[in-house]
């Protein structure tokens, strides 16, 4: 009874914090405990919930109170569309996981009732619901006959916005059955069609029967993605792609590619020009086509190379290794072929480009209009990659708040099923291995960074050296692995990002040899970068370690919650061996070490990196075997 007393009171002050709640959420398995911890969820923002929707719905799995975690999650839905997309999309890739089927797909039936009547599904009752609520707090004017179709409207928002989606990612998957070739083209022609589909849509609903909020709404297909890095949390909605400067990524053995879009705030009010469209075209229905793209033939690819890929475990996994390997050719930011000479490496700036597609735009007068520019993927599941990033944003928050100048960047990530999904690209940056590649005669980082940032060369090297330090304690801690140099991009400004989180924790590349040894990547050319090993860049590049080293060490349980959460992990081969994952995880931390040896700590994993054999031998591996430089 004391114990319990205790939790309450710790429940109820000032200093309970929602780690405290996942905390015990995970841990206490009294019924009474789960359900007041599940009622305190209530009383947190949905977006902060959202941000560990993956862990949740892993609990939901796996707890014996989950219709109760169920409950909380369509009361959430109900008080927010997109954390109701997001919660639909995962649920549907654990439905087609095989788990706990019958009870997710009742719950899936249930979030479907939610999202077009906005309230909790009856029990047995009859359906006399009032009129829903709008799906977006729009401010416009609407009849008392308007209103009544609201619940047709939700549906079918819901429906086209799921579709188009769902499309989006089935073109990856068919574009594994077209000639290496032909692809860019075939893409083109395919997001041509979803382009005219969405315009379309658009001016159907711009009719005088329907509302101004159906207007509003059907101007775009709004996502649930944030984009970290333009610092906005708005509903944001799709009203145009470029399919021109969209291609595609080679891989054995899946087709990426890269779409630019034209996003605005669905809450900006505003006329906007359409040119050359005819309102209230026939093309917009659901049907089995949309223009230049016939749905069934793609659906049928898609379940094609579903059938192939994953029907064979030993093929799948032969696969996935290859790619893993390097076969995947790094990211181009101007879409052009990487064996073109270029005078200007970077080609084309973002912000120049922006501003050139803003002012050609039917939607270049909105304010909150942005370009934006995602990576599709089909068969991939992008769920260890989502854990990867959800670790990085929290490194990047704690960072933030201790005054620390290490430097991350993080992208988002939205998951379709268990082998579809969207990521955020990150303009104006190329991986190294394309900056070797077409730079011409390039030397070294050093003369790199010399020749591109004549006049702000310190500034770059401090970003550089920054950015060195975030992602190393990032790589130590995570135990990642596959550090080539297409996984590793520069941006415009001297950063290093590191990318593709295929391999952390307890797997990695050519079946978990481990071959990779060292704490971080650290050649020599990054040594050279950073002024050499007695350089007073280095010195402040050690520091920042050890600062960030001693941050992080304040925070190990709250990391470690993050992994503890998706206990068994299943579905994730970083959690091979779960148990290994968190225990070698939370012993990187060194908890018992004081200041003073963590500095020696520092030191010991700077001097294991520091031009190691096996990062160079990786690196010539990858080199010989896959052309990656």
């Amino acid at each position: 009874m004391s114990n319990e007393g205790s939790l309450l009171r710790l429940f109820n002050s000032e200093y309970f914090t929602h780690e405290h709640l996942f905390y015990y959420l995970l841990r206490k398995e009294n019924q009474g405990i789960q359900s007041y911890l599940i009622n305190k969820l209530y009383g947190f923002p949905v977006s902060l919930v959202s941000f560990f929707l993956p862990q949740l719905v892993n609990l939901l799995l796996t707890k014996e109170t989950s219709t109760q975690l169920a409950t909380f999650f369509l009361d959430a839905s109900i008080r927010s569309h997109f954390f109701a997309v997001k919660l639909y999309w995962l649920l549907n890739a654990a439905f087609e996981d095989g788990n706990s089927t019958e009870f997710i797909e009742d719950l899936l039936h249930d979030l479907e009732m939610v999202i077009v009547n906005a309230k909790l599904p009856p029990k047995g009752q009859s359906q006399n619901s009032p009129i829903p609520p709008q799906l977006f707090d729009i401010q416009v004017n609407e009849t008392e006959m308007e209103k009544y179709t609201r619940k047709n409207i939700r549906a079918e928002y819901f429906n086209y916005q799921h579709k188009v989606t769902s499309l989006l990612c089935k073109i990856s998957v068919g574009l594994n059955t077209v000639p290496l070739e032909a692809r860019d083209e075939r893409l083109r022609t395919w997001l041509t069609g979803i382009d005219n589909w969405i315009q379309e849509t658009r001016n159907k609903y711009q009719q005088p029967v329907y509302s101004e909020y159906s207007k509003v709404i059907f101007r775009g297909v709004s996502i649930p993605l944030e984009f970290y890095h333009n610092s906005d949390s708005a509903d944001i909605q799709i009203v145009k792609l470029h399919p021109s400067k969209s291609f595609c990524f080679t891989t054995k053995a899946r087709v990426p590619y890269k779409l630019l879009l034209e996003t605005v705030e669905i809450t900006e009010l505003q006329s906007y020009q359409n040119p050359g469209s005819t309102v209230g075209s026939e093309n917009t229905e659901l049907g089995q086509e949309v223009q230049g793209i016939d749905i069934e033939a793609i659906s049928h690819m898609v379940d094609k190379e579903e059938a192939r890929f994953e029907g064979f475990g030993e093929y799948a996994e032969e696969v996935h290794k290859k790619e893993r390997e390097g076969t995947e050719s790094p990211p181009n930011n101007s879409g052009k072929s990487e064996t073109e000479g270029e005078e200007d490496i970077w080609s084309e700036n973002w912000e120049d480009l922006c501003e050139s597609i803003r002012a050609e735009s039917g939607f270049g007068s909105f304010v909150s209009w942005k370009l934006r520019a995602v990576i599709v993927k089909g068969l991939d599941d992008m769920r260890q990659e989502c854990l990867a990033m959800q670790m990085i944003k929290k490194f990047k928050i704690i960072f933030e708040e201790a005054g620390l100048s290490l430097w991350l960047r993080p992208y988002d990530i939205l998951i379709f099923s268990h082998n579809m999904g969207i990521i955020e690209f990150i303009p104006n940056t190329l991986s190294l291995h394309s900056i070797k590649k077409n730079s011409k005669n390039y030397l070294s980082l050093l003369n790199f960074f010399v020749n591109q940032f004549q006049g702000n060369f310190e500034e770059a090297q401090k970003n550089f050296v920054e950015s060195m330090a975030g992602y190393s304690l990032f790589c130590y801690l995570m135990n990642v692995k596959d550090r080539h140099n297409a996984n590793i991009l520069l941006d415009s400004e001297g950063h290093i990002i590191h990318i593709d989180f295929g391999f952390f924790l307890t797997n990695s590349p050519g079946g978990n040899i481990n071959f990779e040894t060292a704490p971080f990547k650290l050649n020599n050319e990054m040594i050279e970068l950073m002024g050499g090993l007695e350089g007073e860049m280095f010195t402040y590049f050690k520091i920042l370690l050890f600062q960030g080293f001693l941050e992080l060490r304040k925070h190990v349980d709250e990391l470690s919650l993050f992994i503890e959460m998706l206990r068994p992990g299943n579905n994730l081969p970083c959690f091979r061996d779960f148990d290994r994952a968190l225990s070698d995880f939370r012993d990187r931390f060194h908890p018992t070490l004081t200041d003073e040896k963590c500095m020696s700590k520092v030191n010991e994993l700077v001097e294991s990196a520091s031009d190691n054999w096996r990062t160079n031998k990786y690196d010539a591996f990858q080199r010989y075997s896959n052309g990656i430089l």
